[in-house]
């Protein structure tokens, strides 16, 4: 269910439905529906209410028409305070204003989880310890490639640097050892 919501504008959506059926609710409890028939704006009332709540549904239904079911919302939002009793004393507007919005300005969110934003020092470390276990380098080599003595290597030493173990006379970087363990 939560990824289901995730991968639509859930909220959005709820809020169209939930303003739908707050302005629908008011005419519906007072018993309305015979004066409808004699007056539009009533009728204006239950067409706006019953838009929105087709709106809102088709809003989790259809994600890639948010934009579009949002824009609808909000207009029937704005609409429902001059033909529904103030736009349901206010509530049912400012609901439908609320999610028309939030339909709007839902972006999905269907990233990679190893993005470079995502990253944390922890995923940065693993990941560089597990660069480092496949890169067959001994550690000394790469302490002295690292070092200030870099620029001191020469071709007799890069020769002995490819064979994992340094000659005897070789100078204190060669003293450096792998850490057991």
């Amino acid at each position: 269910m939560k990824s289901w919501r995730r991968s639509r504008p859930f909220w959005g959506g709820l809020f169209i439905v939930a303003a739908g059926l707050e302005l629908l609710s008011i005419p519906l409890a007072l018993d309305a529906l015979p004066v409808t028939l004699m007056f539009g704006t009533i009728g204006a009332g239950y067409l706006i209410a019953l838009v929105m709540i087709i709106a809102g549904v088709l809003v989790w239904l259809q994600p890639g028409q948010r934009v579009f079911l949002g824009v609808i919302a909000i207009l029937l939002a704005m609409a429902s305070f001059v033909y529904s009793n103030l736009g349901g004393f206010l509530v049912g507007m400012i609901l439908g204003l609320l999610g028309g919005m939030l339909a709007v300005a839902w972006t999905s969110d269907n990233r990679p989880a190893n993005r470079i934003d995502t990253i944390s020092v922890v995923s940065a470390l693993r990941a560089a310890r597990e660069i480092a276990s496949r890169v067959q380098v001994p550690r000394w080599a790469t302490a002295a490639a690292l070092g200030r003595h870099c620029r001191r290597l020469v071709p007799a030493r890069r020769a002995w640097a490819e064979t994992d173990t340094p000659p005897a006379q070789a100078s204190s970087l060669a003293k450096l050892k792998e850490p057991t363990g």
